[in-house]
């Protein structure tokens, strides 16, 4: 018989239904018709208004009040304070979670949101008792508390300070399976050497730099291209810029003239292959694009970051030696042309640490460990 897998996720960024896709590739791959996949996203399916509106807000929030966003992420981060709000929510959102149970029954539930794993978990506990629950948490180490409920049957953990977190937070060890974040399989296989990389793109055979801003095209990626640009030009390199879902942005630096070749993109689907074609990567410090990035070996720059989300991730990158926090465009510029000098050895020293960090088969062995509640 076919077992149901539903993954809980939310458009709250574009992290968590990358994760939740790199975990179904995975799961496909490994199980076949054996198991039928399927995501939710619970805010806008079952959420009550502000939460409906959750992937809307998310943006503009963290764009334009993000004194609000630190102050909702430090009360989610107070135990007791958070334990009283996820008691609360049971009953705020009660309406929605029972139509939601009603309308998703399974054999196993995946949370990708940090929200998700208590009063969801509580209401399918009492509608399906023999069903089990999994947390796969896609932050790095700024898990905040919200992760981690010890009553979950599995908690995949995406670095050390999350395992140690999530036990800290009474999850039982055993529970706890150290993994790395999921990123799909791609990353995983055998990539093209850049010059075949590139040469699939249609850029140039010189040193490239790419400029990411995450799915939906955050951070300053405009005064960063500029920066890159004048610099790489003298470096006889290039730039590729990938927009993700910023229309206005992709059209605006698409018409710009540039002093060395630039490579304009809007969403890919293809991230691997434009990172084997790339040299080192500046981005916001989105934990999937990290463990994208050493994946393949890249090094980073850090160019922007969300306050408590995302600020354990700068210190991640840093501490592991991997990669740098900058961010002013020219400095960035300044750094990146100097890690691609001929001979410099401080790029190659960053790939190989970078190497030994990643995780790139994470999703297997995580879906590996959800195929085992399953039996």
């Amino acid at each position: 018989m076919t077992k149901q897998i539903l993954f809980l996720m939310s458009d709250t960024g574009g992290g968590h239904r990358a994760s939740a896709n790199a975990l179904i590739e995975a799961l496909n791959q490994l199980q076949g018709d054996a198991v039928q996949c399927r995501m939710v996203d619970l805010f806008m399916g079952y959420g009550t208004w502000p939460l409906s509106r959750a992937g809307a807000y998310y943006q503009p929030l963290v764009d334009r009040h993000l004194w609000l966003w630190q102050l909702m992420g430090r009360c989610c981060n107070q135990p007791l304070l958070w334990q009283s709000t996820a008691h609360a929510a049971r009953f705020w959102q009660m309406a929605g979670l029972r139509r939601f149970v009603a309308d998703n029954p399974a054999d196993l539930y995946v949370s990708v949101h940090p929200l998700f794993n208590h009063a969801p978990q509580w209401m399918l506990r009492q509608a399906y008792p023999r069903a089990r629950f999994a947390t796969v948490v896609t932050d790095l180490a700024s898990a905040p508390h919200p992760w981690y409920s010890p009553t979950v049957d599995l908690l995949v953990a995406s670095c050390p300070a999350v395992q140690t977190a999530a036990q800290q937070a009474g999850v039982p060890s055993s529970r706890v399976l150290l993994a790395g974040l999921p990123i799909r399989l791609g990353f995983a296989q055998a990539r093209p050497i850049p010059h075949q990389a590139r040469a699939a793109l249609g850029l140039e055979q010189r040193p490239t730099v790419l400029l990411l801003g995450g799915g939906e095209g955050m951070g300053a990626l405009e005064d960063s291209a500029t920066a890159l640009a004048s610099s790489l030009a003298l470096q006889g390199g290039q730039l590729a810029v990938i927009c993700g879902r910023n229309r206005a942005l992709h059209d605006r630096l698409s018409r710009r003239r540039w002093p060395a070749p630039v490579r304009i993109a809007g969403y890919v689907d293809n991230m691997p292959l434009w990172m084997a074609a790339a040299d080192l990567v500046v981005s916001k410090a989105g934990p999937g694009t990290i463990a994208e990035a050493l994946a393949c070996g890249l090094p980073l720059i850090l160019n922007g970051f969300v306050p408590g989300q995302e600020t354990g991730n700068v210190a991640y990158v840093e501490g592991n030696r991997v990669g740098v926090y900058c961010s002013d465009p020219e400095q960035i510029a300044n750094l990146a042309a100097s890690w691609l000098e001929p001979g410099n050895p401080v790029l190659a020293a960053m790939s190989r640490r970078a190497r030994a960090l990643a995780r790139p088969s994470a999703a297997l062995e995580i879906a590996q460990a959800l195929s085992a509640l399953l039996v």
